[in-house]
């Protein structure tokens, strides 16, 4: 069983990425799950990839956020997104 074998996940999208996630873990989640040892331990090493596949997206988001601000002479200026 290959779940989304068909897509590279770095073609995915993070909303793609995503939905592929939470599927693969209803899949090992699941009470009446009829997966062997081997499918589940491909699936979850998938999950671990697409997660990692998250993660980078989020950091690359946050890292073109920025933000709108009035310096102290009232005028707009852009200030980089930086968790703190």
């Amino acid at each position: 069983m290959k779940i989304g074998a068909d897509k590279n996940i770095s073609s995915l999208n993070f909303e793609e990425a995503i939905a592929e996630l939470e599927d693969i873990i209803d899949k090992l989640e699941g009470r009446e799950s009829s997966l062997t040892l081997e499918e589940a331990v491909d699936l979850y090493k998938r999950g671990i990839l697409l997660s990692q596949h998250c993660k980078q997206k989020l950091e690359k988001a946050q890292q073109e956020i920025n933000i709108l601000t009035k310096n102290k002479d009232g005028e707009l200026e852009e200030i980089s997104f930086v968790e703190e």
